[in-house]
């Protein structure tokens, strides 16, 4: 549910070090760009999957998003799926607010075929890949951390609130480690929640709540730092944690620096702000999970194969994991300067900020 459309006037579509790639699925070519660090030492590296959002060319995002600076920094590999027509079906029966789907196309199967050909062709370690998404792409991005949970050992939103219905339909198969940035003055995913004709939509507390309790965690805390307020979902079953973010910003994720590009987009989307940078963020948050695939030597023969490195396999789904009644164990988050084990920064530049919506007011006296 994103419509990004002023960055595509920011930069060049991608990087030297991007490839286009395609792949056959279920009848017709995908594509997808993907990033490789120069010099990574041989074997399967990490694997972060980014999806884009709502009229938002993969290109656009990767460049957007500066996640590739991220990757070549700390080692390991980013690709970028291209959604038919710049939108993702993810679940809801029209994205951003009119845009209808018009064909019943498997999003989320595209997605996990990406990685499963990463994985068979010895550049990603089926036991750290990680999927991030903006906007429509946080949205099938938390789609499939419902139904695919054992293919990711983590999952990051940007921008996304999960549709009500989720409450009952989210059903992992073990519990989700989960990173989710809003903005206060987002005017395209408001944080406070709003029907659409796609599906009704929780606030963005409501939502980290959610897999609070689907995680079954069972303590939080709160550090204030001048342009945000991170609640952290902790003590979860698995070892998972739900990390919140609340950005005084718009529907941009937040970058270590902003310029005149983004004030153009601020016009639509509000603010971005800058000091707090996602994909550091988002990494920091994905390197804490996942277990490297360890070298099995076959019987009788001195090669080395890689666990679980076949082609299309995945870890076999457990039982669902039941929901719990009622709030989550840990209550409302508390507020304080509890530090935080994320390199957020530890101040923030300065940006005027609009008044706050009315209806986010009447949330916040509510509360």
């Amino acid at each position: 549910m994103a419509l990004l459309l002023a960055p595509a006037l920011l930069g060049p579509f991608a990087t030297a070090q991007a490839q286009q790639r395609s792949i056959a699925f279920q009848g017709t070519t995908r594509d997808y760009i993907l990033h490789v660090p120069k010099n990574l030492p041989p074997g399967p590296r990490p694997l972060v999957i980014a999806l884009h959002g709502a009229l938002q060319p993969a290109g656009i995002m990767q460049r957007y998003l500066d996640l590739d600076a991220v990757a070549d920094r700390e080692g390991f590999v980013v690709a970028y799926p291209k959604g038919i027509n710049l939108i993702w079906n993810d679940g809801r029966s029209s994205v951003a607010g009119f845009l209808p789907i018009l064909d019943a196309r498997d999003d989320a199967g595209f997605v996990l075929a990406v990685r499963d050909e990463l994985v068979a062709q010895g550049l990603a370690d089926p036991g750290r890949a990680y999927l991030m998404g903006f906007s429509n792409g946080g949205f099938l991005t938390a789609f499939v951390a419902c139904r695919h949970a054992d293919a990711f050992a983590a999952f990051a939103t940007m921008m996304m609130t999960v549709p009500v219905g989720y409450a009952e339909t989210c059903r992992p198969s073990k519990p989700v480690p989960i990173l989710m940035m809003n903005g206060t003055y987002d005017p395209i995913v408001p944080m406070f929640g709003r029907p659409t004709p796609g599906a009704r939509l929780m606030s963005a507390r409501d939502s980290a709540e959610l897999f609070a309790r689907i995680d079954r965690c069972a303590s939080s805390q709160a550090s204030q730092l001048p342009s945000a307020r991170i609640v952290r979902y902790d003590s979860c079953a698995g070892g998972a944690t739900v990390a919140y973010y609340e950005i005084d910003g718009g529907h941009q994720p937040p970058a270590q620096s902003v310029d005149a590009g983004d004030a153009f987009a601020a016009l639509l989307l509000g603010p971005r702000r800058s000091g707090l940078d996602a994909p550091n963020e988002i990494w920091a948050f994905f390197k804490r999970y996942g277990t490297p695939a360890q070298p099995e030597a076959l019987p009788d023969a001195g090669v080395l194969v890689t666990v679980n490195g076949v082609a299309g396999s995945r870890l076999a789904a457990a039982e669902p994991m039941p929901l719990r009644p009622g709030k989550p164990a840990a209550g409302k988050p508390t507020s304080g300067t509890s530090a935080s084990s994320t390199p957020a920064a530890a101040t923030l530049a300065s940006v005027p900020l609009p008044m706050a919506s009315p209806l986010r007011r009447k949330a916040a006296s509510a509360e």
